[in-house]
């Protein structure tokens, strides 16, 4: 009898070793299947990570955050539906979870779905008072829904956590637009221009609208064309984007893409559009005109964002490749004076002008440079100069 019982107790504690084992196994394996998922999510693998975030959750399936994960990359294949379920069986685990309850407003409005939208989002903000994202979105709906006199707090209160959000600006004043404050209205979009990007079309339109009812017809008018400017521009850019990522080599493509972002003023992203331009350029064997123009093209953004030095080296480059080019001598004087290096400025925009003398901006620049270094007699001449072939272009 003795002998049994040691037996079975032997037996008892190699099953619960076996168990153990298994139990350590199949862990083992969920957690191979999250960093696989979390390795394709990083990797823009979706797809991928959808598959081992799911094979993960047939494994141990009460995790709320994996959960939360599965959704945000069925979310990022435009899957919202199936998204807005794996944020639903997250918030079962864990109700309170702000980021799902964040998610799931957002997958409602991405579908259109206010009415739904509004109760996650809610709930973000009564967990969360400082989640500026919650009371963003949140007040984007309330306009949606016309719910305007909502709309004016929450958006507040959002721009009280992101003060420099152009959108946010932009959603307060068209709530304000539709209660009839105006000047409320004008204040916000303005803010909005202020506050976002070159090529933020929206508040323009905003503002010609609140112009129009305010029946100001000349200031409404100069809004909508440049908010009609800003959205072909835009269209351009879409175009050139789509054409630059389907046809890398395409030159043209690179070009028109370059052209519209300097039109914008949006220098940091040009100069590496142009770069590329440099390149296909030299390899497809184009003019020395074609590729000079590039290199000017980089001096004038580094120019705009105040970077005088590389600004110089590439209009040097451009000099280098076709001499005799004014514009190329006005760019590097202005470069040189950036600098505080006056006689190399004089001596460039003075070559600019032996190249093209009736080139009104060069006998500006030149004219300013000699006021700041007190050469009075000087610097009225060449304004006096840059006033007579002014008024002779104009003619």
């Amino acid at each position: 009898m003795h002998h049994r019982l040691i037996i079975i107790l032997i037996f008892y504690f190699c099953l619960q070793s076996n168990l153990c084992l298994a139990e350590n196994t199949q862990h083992n394996k969920y957690v191979q299947h999250i960093e696989q998922a979390f390795q394709m999510l990083f990797q823009g693998n979706n797809q991928g990570a959808i598959k081992e975030f799911e094979n993960a959750l047939k494994i141990e399936p009460d995790h709320f955050e994996i959960l939360h994960y599965l959704g945000m990359a069925y979310a990022n294949q435009e899957s919202l539906n199936k998204a807005i379920e794996s944020y639903k069986r997250s918030l079962n685990l864990n109700p309170e979870n702000i980021e799902a309850l964040y998610s799931l407003g957002v997958a409602y409005f991405k579908l259109n779905q206010w009415d739904n939208t509004t109760e996650p989002l809610q709930k973000v903000i009564n967990l969360d008072p400082e989640h500026g994202r919650g009371f963003e979105l949140l007040g984007k709906v309330y306009v949606k829904l016309r719910k305007y006199k909502e709309a004016v707090p929450t958006l507040t209160q959002a721009i009280k956590l992101k003060p420099f959000s152009a959108g946010i600006y932009n959603e307060l004043g068209t709530a304000y637009l539709n209660l009839k404050e105006y000047q409320k209205a004008i204040d916000n979009f303005n803010n909005a221009i202020q506050h976002g990007p070159p090529n933020y079309a929206d508040p323009h339109h905003g503002l010609g609208t609140t112009y129009l009812r305010l029946g100001d017809r000349e200031k409404s008018r100069k809004e909508m064309q440049i908010f009609q400017q800003l959205q072909k521009q835009y269209a351009e850019y879409e175009r050139f984007t789509r054409l630059t990522r389907n046809e890398p080599q395409n030159l043209d493509g690179w070009t028109g893409l370059a052209q519209v972002l300097m039109s914008q003023r949006q220098y940091n992203e040009v100069i590496p559009v142009l770069q590329n331009c440099i390149q296909l350029a030299t390899q497809q064997q184009k003019t020395a005109e074609a590729i000079s123009g590039y290199h000017h093209g980089i001096s004038q953004a580094f120019i705009q964002l105040n970077y005088p030095r590389p600004a110089q080296e590439y209009v040097q480059k451009a000099i280098k490749l076709q001499p005799n080019i004014p514009v190329y001598y006005n760019t590097l004087g202005s470069t040189y004076a950036m600098q505080g290096n006056v006689p190399n400025a004089i001596g460039a925009f003075r070559k600019a002008i032996e190249l093209d003398s009736e080139q009104p901006l060069f006998h500006l620049n030149i004219s300013k440079l000699y006021q700041s270094i007190g050469q009075q007699k000087l610097a009225q001449e060449h304004y006096k100069t840059y006033e007579y072939h002014l008024e002779k272009n104009k003619k």
